[in-house]
């Protein structure tokens, strides 16, 4: 099935369509083709123009305990030597000697 829309018209004949536009004094781009080619197209055409769409998919969120151990802080661990964690931030700086 081919429709055909022009500035929010719908028309199942082209020269109907052209016809429209013609008189609405626009463009040839503004007639827009639209193939549908199963029912699945029609469907989604059909539940598009009347505004319903599928259910968003919800997830749960983690347990607090788990977001909190899982934060990501500015701080280095207590493993990395500190001359370390200084030169980082002195190249951070652009001093890099």
């Amino acid at each position: 099935m081919i429709v055909y829309n022009v500035k929010r018209r719908w028309f199942t004949m082209k020269n109907d369509a052209e016809a429209y536009r013609r008189a609405e004094k626009l463009p040839p781009s503004a007639t827009y083709t639209l193939r549908i080619d199963s029912r699945d197209d029609l469907a989604s055409l059909l539940n598009g123009l009347c505004g319903v769409f599928p259910p968003a998919i919800v997830e749960d969120l983690a347990p607090a305990d788990v977001i909190e151990r899982n934060q990501i802080t500015n701080q280095p661990p207590d493993f990395v030597p500190r001359f370390l964690v200084e030169d980082w931030e002195r190249r951070m700086k652009g001093i890099y000697k």
